[in-house]
């Protein structure tokens, strides 16, 4: 991955980040809705390495949120749960960021866990 693709990465990272927390009219803003789980969503054991290759529409659970994108020739998919079981985190908030160049393989490149 060139230097060019990880800052295109990062500054879209931002951007979505920055999305979700403005509700102005530049910015479309998400539901205020907030829907509790009855229980976990039990997550696959996902490793950040590029020589990974994930499918991720075969395996991952359906999230609470899904937000996808491009940045030139990289594909981006963002997945957020809002009560996950994810290596050893127990009962998290997770949004974990994938990447692909096929639409197919699949890597991830960052996880977040938000603390309530």
């Amino acid at each position: 991955m060139t230097y060019k693709s990880i800052v295109s990465i990062f500054t879209l990272t931002f951007i979505v980040i920055l999305g979700v927390g403005c509700s102005t009219n530049i910015i479309p803003s998400f539901s205020k809705t907030i829907i509790e789980p009855a229980e976990s969503v039990q997550l696959p054991y996902i490793k950040n390495s590029p020589d990974e290759c994930y499918f991720l529409d075969e395996f991952m659970p359906i999230p609470d949120r899904m937000v996808t994108g491009k940045t030139g020739r990289m594909k981006i998919r963002y997945y957020t749960y809002k009560s996950a079981i994810y290596k050893e985190y127990d009962k998290q908030q997770i949004i974990l960021a994938f990447y692909s160049q096929d639409n197919e393989c699949w890597s991830l490149f960052e996880e977040h866990f938000v603390q309530f």
